[in-house]
């Protein structure tokens, strides 16, 4: 790779992460924690998992899990 190819990457890289940042903090901090775990882990757990850890249905952190995407979209959209 040259080097103009190698810094535009790595400021496209940057700028995705700043995106995510920002979509991210536009959730509740449960919300959050949910889609971290479910999408921006190495170990991806179930719903019925994180339902157990939560304390909650499996239903319920699906719930949530959509709203938080789709807020994160709209973000992203913006």
């Amino acid at each position: 790779y040259n080097p103009e190819t190698l810094v535009t990457r790595s400021d496209q890289e940057t700028a995705r992460e700043e995106q995510l940042a920002t979509a991210l903090s536009a959730l509740d901090p449960r919300s959050r924690d949910i889609v971290k775990r479910r999408w921006l882990n190495e170990h991806k757990p179930t719903l019925h998992h994180l339902a157990r850890v939560d304390g909650i249905s499996a239903d319920r952190v699906r719930q949530i899990e959509a709203k938080a995407l789709a807020v994160m979209k709209d973000k992203l959209a913006a």
